[in-house]
């Protein structure tokens, strides 16, 4: 995997919320209600906390090296789109799809039982080969 792609996958995180502000206040004004810094204030500082973190995680399923799979630490579930909630409309799901791929989420996990979620995989990756650049479809997984 690419240094840049390994860095386009977000970090696995609880809540960027809890992450507090460490700063220090005066005794007088330590008496005062704090405000807490927005959550995106917080989600920012949490970022730049975790730039050492890994974005990926690698899978192995007992052949080492060799049988392993590099994947984004934050996954798409494709369970969404299959039809219990009624009608999906295909070309939304795959442009939400080609979003999350451009933003760095590229790893899609889906199931013979979630309904067209393979089908709309074929789709988007079809797409992606015919509009983005070749390494984002090296990492992609699905």
């Amino acid at each position: 995997m690419s240094a840049s792609a390994a860095h386009a996958c977000l970090p696995l995180r609880g809540d960027c919320a809890a992450v507090g502000s460490a700063s220090r206040t005066s005794r007088r004004r330590s008496r005062l209600p704090q405000r807490a810094p927005s959550p995106a204030v917080r989600c920012a500082r949490a970022a730049e906390e975790t730039e050492s973190a890994p974005r990926v995680a690698t899978l192995r399923s007992g052949g080492g090296e060799a049988d392993s799979l590099v994947i984004c630490r934050v996954l798409n579930g494709m369970w969404q789109t299959s039809g219990a909630w009624g009608r999906i409309d295909r070309d939304a799901a795959v442009d939400a799809m080609l979003r999350h791929a451009d933003a760095g989420l590229t790893t899609f996990d889906m199931a013979d039982h979630y309904g067209p979620a393979e089908d709309l995989y074929g789709i988007f990756i079809n797409k992606v080969r015919r509009e983005r650049p070749p390494e984002l479809l090296e990492e992609i997984k699905g």
